[in-house]
């Protein structure tokens, strides 16, 4: 078998590692921090050999110190690079009052609900256990805008329930909050949104038919056709336009985020938090790569002395198995979190203006760079930031995978130019005027962009000018 991982992992005469030490590793870095959790619950019950002592031990130095991080190894630091340390998620690093009030109840980091979890929440209550099934199915099967990928007659045919089932499920998810959500189109979602405002006794008496007969024309704006074959006037045409921008929505998913800030969260577990360095304004930022161990993971000392005295040849064995396996697992552990330490250093030393910044201030960077400065495997790279997260300085928790987006930079570029625009840009306009951001793309690449960030054409756009009605 290759070698997966060079340098940090290598011994000092460069041999290979085991199979199974490499394999063990390589599945303890690609799991996030919560998931570690449950992986050493289940080692510690399973492997009397291996146990947690009680104690806070710097992993570096391996000497017992009053809190995290330790400062002998903090004085040895050159250089004006982050300070990164890794310890469990439950200790704090500082009792000054500017770090105390980050940590505060009020201030701490949430993780507003999932859109899935938003809607079955609503509908739950009102819906039988099989019918939730149904709702948890068409819920996962949503996409970035929160339409429906798959037709009910499928959904019917793959749960083995009725058409007439699915199809009331369906129903009843587009009615929760956000309405819409879980229709198949941008038209169907409008109309069920025009539906619940005329049931709340808001409507124009010319929405509707705007949607159902003449979506084309709306989104070419040829209201003089419209208003012709409706034998109504321009203007009331432009009322109806009108009224459909201010109080729909295209896009459903669009909507719920938008308004997260507000959602109700839960406690959000990052396995890396950034802060600013509470001692000094302008010092090096703080970065703690969380652990999932509370304690010092070690073999068990007891196990090992008893192994030795047992005589009976099957015992010994299966005894020794457990002090193998534990002690693999520990030097695993140990193994992973400083990986991940030494890859989310570099991140943040080459990163500090996105961290403390915006979109705009992300530095492009690829897996490929980081393993080759770090002397690791690309794959190794790409195991320890997959589904994981990062806590920044003020709030905001992204994906460790956001620092190699190589379209984040241009994304943000898009937004400001279409924010500052006075009358709609067509995607080849929106090209054009980001030469002036240095950056040279498509007209298809900007279009693709517009969506990721929800953003309607320049056609539909057009309405919301102050311009446009």
């Amino acid at each position: 078998m290759p070698t997966i991982i060079t340098g940090q992992f290598q011994s000092t005469s460069q041999r290979q590692q085991p199979a199974a030490h490499l394999t063990r590793t390589m599945q303890l870095l690609e799991k996030t921090c919560n998931e570690l959790d449950t992986e050493l619950a289940t080692e510690i019950s399973e492997n009397p050999a291996l146990e947690m002592a009680e104690e806070c031990r710097c992993p570096d130095c391996k000497q017992i110190i009053p809190s995290y991080p330790c400062q002998a190894c903090m004085n040895r630091l050159n250089g004006t690079g982050p300070i990164v340390y890794v310890a469990p998620r439950a200790n704090r690093t500082y009792s000054t009052d500017e770090h105390e009030e980050y940590y505060s109840t009020d201030n701490r980091l949430r993780d507003p609900e999932t859109l899935s979890e938003h809607v079955l929440k609503q509908v739950a209550p009102s819906i039988s256990s099989k019918e939730r099934k149904i709702a948890e199915h068409i819920l996962a099967r949503l996409d970035e805008h929160g339409f429906l990928i798959d037709h009910p007659a499928e959904i019917a045919t793959y749960l083995r329930a009725s058409l007439k089932m699915v199809k009331a499920v369906i129903e009843l998810i587009k009615r929760a909050d956000p309405i819409g959500v879980a229709s198949q189109d941008v038209m169907e979602c409008l109309l069920t949104q025009l539906d619940t405002l005329e049931q709340d006794g808001k409507t124009h008496p010319l929405a509707h038919n705007l949607l159902a007969n003449f979506w084309e024309q709306l989104a070419r704006r040829d209201f003089d056709t419209v208003a012709r074959k409706c034998n109504v006037s321009v203007q009331t045409v432009k009322s109806a336009a009108k009224f459909i921008k201010r109080n729909l929505s295209p896009y459903p998913a669009q909507s719920h985020w938008n308004n997260a800030s507000n959602a109700t969260g839960r406690y959000f577990r990052p396995d890396v938090e950034v802060i600013k360095n509470p001692h000094k304004e302008d010092g090096p930022l703080i970065v703690q790569v969380f652990s999932a161990a509370r304690g010092w993971l070690r073999v068990n000392s007891s196990v090992r002395s008893m192994v030795s005295k047992i005589e009976d040849p099957a015992k010994k064995d299966e005894w020794a198995a457990y002090l193998e396996r534990a002690a693999l697992f520990v030097k695993c552990m140990r193994q992973r979190d400083n990986a991940m330490k030494r890859i989310v250093k570099l991140i943040v030393t080459r990163q500090p203006k996105f961290i403390l910044g915006t979109d705009k201030d992300l530095i492009p960077m690829t897996r490929v760079e980081l393993a080759d400065q770090l002397e690791l495997h690309e794959s190794t790279i790409s195991r320890a930031v997959a589904n994981k997260t990062i806590a920044l300085p003020n709030g905001r928790i992204i994906p460790l995978s956001t620092f190699f987006d190589r379209s984040l930079a241009i994304r943000a570029a898009v937004l400001t130019i279409i924010e500052q625009e006075s009358t709609a840009m067509t995607d080849e306009q929106v090209a054009h005027k980001l030469i002036d951001y240095d950056y040279k793309v498509a007209r298809r690449t900007v279009a693709k962009y517009r969506s990721m960030l929800g953003i309607l054409p320049a056609n539909l756009r057009a309405r919301q000018l102050p311009s446009a009605v």
